[in-house]
């Protein structure tokens, strides 16, 4: 949360508008706090507004006012913008490098008689559960962030997406990975990566990967994000005629050619529509070589083809559909599941088709033993879809992962399993 102005700013500051970039500076760099160093925020203001000035421009302002979340809000300089010409109440987040729960933050201006004391929640929005409840926001804004994650985007769009209101946006934004300027350093035999981050107070600071336009489309819609606008957008002049000429090139005559996308900068608005979330990890973003091994239950219902990437093990075909037009994966080996449910007394349900064999529940304990919850034999006629419930005994903990194994000698096919 963030405090209001104070009530000398409707009288006393100077007027200002979002389209006028001098004024945008002299409105940020009046902001004093403790330990500010002029030098370097002043080169901070200069490179960063055209870009925060685009990003705000891709915000929509409601008619009402609404609810903004802000991912990676420090240093604040987006934030103050939001709060000045967006209709919002904003969550500030942040990740500490040393682990803070929050991070307070005064600012004051004399100038346009405002002071603000930002309150950042601080979490790894790459593993952690979001500590807001379900549909709470108009808008999620997961700018200059993404690049900096280290391992998993898609569990914090699925967190994005159960904190969005339905219709809800999100907006991302990010350097582009095939921008002009990185092609002709590559050219010029010049490092195209970021440099290292020694000092930074923000976990994470230093890009990790970044990505293309088509890439960051994928990713979203694949998720179940609906896009509604995504562009390249050249965000800083450049003055050196090489690589105004390279700029040129790839923008007027390479992109006719490979399709591909070489401004500097990618913006991204999605929605969050009736489609559900999908736990989508396209190849090319994600070794699937190593996407093989990655169980981490969330859920204690899984869809064949919305959740199934990280809840199941090996032994499944490839997606496929089965009767009804459902999806579908065939066990034709020993297989697993993987569930979690804080529900206190809970049974199995699957629903399948076209085949019989044994199962098995267990669920790990502390000590490293393992302890078995259930243990029946099944059957499903094909051509349509049997319910199968399979009862817990009480030794069942909930909130704990359960891993249901399957065994069947000609196969069956699996539609969803659930803890209900």
């Amino acid at each position: 949360m963030t405090s209001e102005p104070t009530a000398a700013t409707a009288t006393s500051s100077p007027p200002l508008s979002e389209h006028d970039p001098e004024a945008l500076a002299r409105y940020l760099l009046s902001f004093r706090w403790e330990a500010r160093h002029d030098e370097v925020l002043q080169k901070l203001v200069k490179g960063g507004l055209p870009l925060w000035r685009q990003i705000l421009a891709f915000v929509p302002n409601p008619t009402a006012r609404g609810r903004a979340l802000e991912l990676g809000s420090p240093p604040y300089h987006i934030t103050l913008l939001l709060k000045k010409f967006r209709d919002y109440d904003l969550s500030l987040t942040g990740f500490a490098a040393d682990r803070s729960p929050a991070i307070t933050h005064t600012q004051s201006s004399a100038e346009f008689a405002e002071e603000h004391t930002f309150v950042c929640t601080c979490f790894d929005a790459e593993h952690d559960r979001f500590p807001y409840d379900d549909a709470s926001f108009d808008l999620v804004m997961w700018c200059e962030v993404i690049e900096h994650l280290t391992e998993n985007p898609v569990h914090t769009l699925s967190e994005i997406h159960r904190v969005l209101k339905p219709s809800g946006h999100l907006e991302v934004s990010t350097p582009n990975a095939t921008r002009a300027d990185s092609v002709y350093n590559f050219l010029m035999g010049k490092n195209i990566y970021d440099p290292y981050h020694l000092g930074a107070p923000l976990g994470g600071s230093r890009h990790s990967r970044e990505y293309t336009l088509p890439e960051l489309r994928d990713l979203l819609e694949g998720c179940g994000y609906t896009v509604e606008r995504a562009e390249d957008i050249d965000i800083y002049p450049r003055a050196k005629p090489l690589r105004m000429v390279m700029r040129f090139l790839l923008n007027t005559i390479a992109a006719r050619i490979t399709r591909g996308h070489y401004r500097f900068h990618l913006f991204v608005r999605a929605r969050k529509t009736h489609t559900p979330f999908r736990w989508y990890f396209p190849q090319g973003l994600f070794d699937p070589g190593h996407l093989a091994f990655l169980t981490r239950p969330a859920t204690g219902r899984v869809v064949m083809g919305d959740n199934d990437q990280i809840h199941i093990t090996f032994g499944y075909v490839p997606l496929q559909h089965g009767p009804e037009g459902r999806a579908m994966r065939r066990v034709t080996d020993p297989a697993d599941v993987y569930l979690v449910s804080d529900r206190p007394d809970p049974i199995v349900r699957m629903l399948a088709s076209d085949g019989d064999g044994e199962m098995e529940v267990w669920q790990d304990r502390e000590n490293a033993d393992r302890v078995m919850l259930a243990w029946e034999r099944f059957s499903a006629p094909a051509g349509g879809w049997t319910e199968l419930t399979f009862a817990l005994n009480g030794a069942y903990i909930s909130g704990k992962p359960v891993n249901v194994h399957f065994k069947s000698d000609g196969g069956v096919a699996i539609h969803s399993i659930a803890l209900a």
